[in-house]
């Protein structure tokens, strides 16, 4: 997944397909439903290749997420990716800390490939939900994490 030089060029020789992210990108944004009018927030260590590839396939609106630290980013991501982060406390960390620019009812989708362990996922999925993001209940089986941001409504109640 990583975009390291020398990691692609070991790739190259290995005959392993060098696709990048393209594979991966397209089931996160598959799971999230997002379109190319979405507001899409990328985070993690691969945040600079997945920017790349979606402007590519004609997102226009896409930022990069390193922190939520000011009250104009609060809530105007439709889409967060979080994409390279190899373990459990990374990923739950660039969750943390960049889910207040997701609005309401928006999803959070992490990959979460290079976690192999589904315990290791299972306590992710968790540690969402601790969060106060919505998980379904099997999503620790799959590659890639879908979580939401539970309306405004919904969490007023």
């Amino acid at each position: 997944m990583s975009s390291h030089p020398l990691r692609q060029a070991a790739r190259f020789l290995l005959g392993v397909p060098t696709d990048g992210i393209n594979h991966t990108l397209g089931r996160m944004l598959a799971l999230a439903q997002a379109t190319p009018l979405c507001f899409v927030a990328v985070t993690g260590p691969d945040a600079g290749e997945a920017m790349s590839v979606l402007w590519r396939r004609g997102y226009d609106r896409v930022e990069a997420a390193r922190r939520a630290t000011c009250r104009a980013a609060d809530e105007q991501s439709d889409v967060l990716l979080i994409v390279g982060c190899s373990t459990v406390p990374d990923a739950r960390a660039a969750a943390a800390s960049t889910m207040a620019m997701l609005r309401p009812g928006g999803a959070l989708v992490i990959d979460a490939g290079a976690i192999i362990d589904q315990e290791l996922r299972k306590t992710l999925c968790d540690d969402l939900r601790t969060l106060g993001l919505d998980v379904e209940p099997q999503a620790h089986l799959s590659a890639e994490l879908l979580a939401t941001r539970p309306s405004a409504k919904r969490a007023a109640a």
